[in-house]
């Protein structure tokens, strides 16, 4: 990333996340200061990923509230990095939701989202997602609280269902063209997409 510093058109800061700090990590981050610990309620994997989520918005709004947009991305995924960035220059907007996207109607829903392997906010969502208390509860007794689903992508995505009555406040931009998501359709995607000049082509 640091040799790209003057190719690319944002200045980035990264972070990895863990749940909690363990020895281990500690001197991890002792070293390069690069770890931010959720100290979240629930550990592991496909658990609270809805708090999770929460968290990390809400420390992006506090550490970085000059900040353009936000992003959290899977540790089994690649970026092409000049090529993103570009991308999200052209898109950038204080309400940008963005990513690889699941469904293909206009309001936001479980069924039409962006996957959170991927995503990326822009300042003003994250503003007003941190600015609400979550309930970690499927229900919650205020409907202004944030639910919880277990999953990150579909949490985010009840969250900002709430603006779907402005259909046009929300700047929700699926890239499906350009982002690969591999699983269930492996081979296909390997046929589509992953040819040797993939990672230099815009």
């Amino acid at each position: 990333m640091l040799y790209l510093k003057d190719v690319l058109p944002f200045i980035i800061t990264y972070k990895f996340l863990l749940d909690n700090p363990s020895s281990e990590s500690i001197q991890e981050n002792n070293l390069h200061n690069d770890i931010v610990y959720l100290n979240v309620s629930y550990n592991g994997r496909a658990v609270k990923f809805g708090e999770k989520m929460y968290m990390w918005w809400s420390y992006i709004h506090k550490v970085y509230p000059y900040a353009l947009m936000g992003a959290r991305i899977d540790d089994d995924a690649f970026v092409c990095v000049p090529q993103i960035f570009q991308r999200l220059n052209s898109l950038k907007s204080g309400t940008l939701y963005y990513g690889w996207r699941h469904g293909k109607k206009k309001q936001i829903d479980r069924n039409n989202r962006i996957d959170d392997m991927f995503l990326v906010l822009g300042m003003d969502l994250i503003s007003l997602i941190s600015k609400k208390t979550y309930c970690g509860e499927s229900k919650c007794k205020n409907k202004d609280e944030l639910i919880e689903t277990e999953y990150g992508g579909t949490s985010m995505a009840e969250w900002l269902s709430v603006y779907n009555d402005n259909i046009n406040f929300v700047h929700f931009v699926g890239d499906n063209d350009r982002i690969v998501q591999l699983g269930a359709y492996y081979n296909d995607s390997y046929r589509k997409y992953l040819k040797p000049d993939f990672v230099t082509t815009n």
